[in-house]
């Protein structure tokens, strides 16, 4: 009755090695995917932060330059009415 033992023997050995090598995996692959894809995301937050401000800005020069229009549209029709006036 040699042959369970040797069954058992092989399936310890088959666990201890699943074991190590799931351990591996973890440290060498799985940690380090981790720390990057947590950096990433700080990454994005950070841009997010960064576009709403340009947004932010954009729309204040844009409302900036809507002022400016409203002005020469208004000088405009001023200087015309100033040379249809003298003609």
């Amino acid at each position: 009755m040699i042959w369970p033992h040797d069954v058992l023997s092989w399936l310890t050995i088959g666990s201890i090695l699943i074991g190590v090598l799931t351990g591996l995996v973890k440290v060498v692959i799985i940690n380090p995917l981790s720390v990057k894809i947590d950096e990433l995301n700080g990454n994005f937050t950070t841009l997010n932060t960064a576009l709403v401000k340009s947004q932010s800005d954009f729309k204040k020069l844009e409302d900036r330059v809507d002022g400016h229009d409203l002005k020469l549209t208004e000088h405009s029709e001023q200087i015309k009415t100033l040379f249809h006036k003298e003609v």
